[in-house]
């Protein structure tokens, strides 16, 4: 039994439920770390299986894209983690991978916002992008309060994140039961 506070086990995800309820949305070149720590956290807290992080979620084998897709319209909350490279990251040209259409990142963020899933952006170490420096179907984002996770802060930020995502999806549950 897990008797940390900083992820209590009392919160369990709505039974019929199907899919995750959490997306971890982040870029593998922009600070991966924080991502795994929200995805231990939110497991510990959640269950792993309330919880969609694709390097431990999807199986061997498993179609990358519909696996992503599926998951991504499942959420009823996508954490958007966003680093201090998340915007400058680039393709092979040089071009930036936010404004690509086939962009991971981005796709899953606007399956998001197409879907009606609560998105929060997840800060590490930086501030929230401007809108001006957002690709257009992304600009959204930039009014979305967001959260901090801080390196120097970890444990009461996780738990600050914990408690917040909590009571997101407490009513949303209620919902679900009714």
């Amino acid at each position: 039994m897990n008797t940390s506070p900083l992820v209590p086990m009392h919160v369990r995800p709505a039974s019929g439920r199907s899919g995750p309820r959490f997306f971890i949305n982040y870029r593998t070149s922009d600070e991966p770390f924080g991502a795994a720590l929200i995805d231990t956290a939110l497991c510990g807290r959640f269950g792993s299986d309330a919880v969609f992080f694709a390097s431990r979620s999807l199986a061997p084998g498993r179609d990358f894209s519909a696996g992503i897709l599926d998951a991504v319209t499942g959420a009823s909350v996508v954490l958007v983690v966003i680093g201090p490279r998340w915007l400058e990251a680039v393709d092979r040209c040089g071009r930036s991978r936010l404004e690509d259409p086939g962009d991971w990142v981005r796709r899953e963020i606007i399956e998001a916002f197409r879907g009606g899933a609560r998105v929060v952006p997840v800060l590490l170490n930086c501030d929230l992008p401007a809108e001006h420096r957002l690709p257009v179907p992304l600009a959204r984002l930039s009014t979305l309060q967001y959260l901090r996770l801080h390196h120097r802060n970890a444990g009461a930020d996780l738990e600050r994140l914990m408690r917040e995502l909590g009571s997101i999806v407490s009513p949303l549950a209620q919902r679900s039961a009714e």
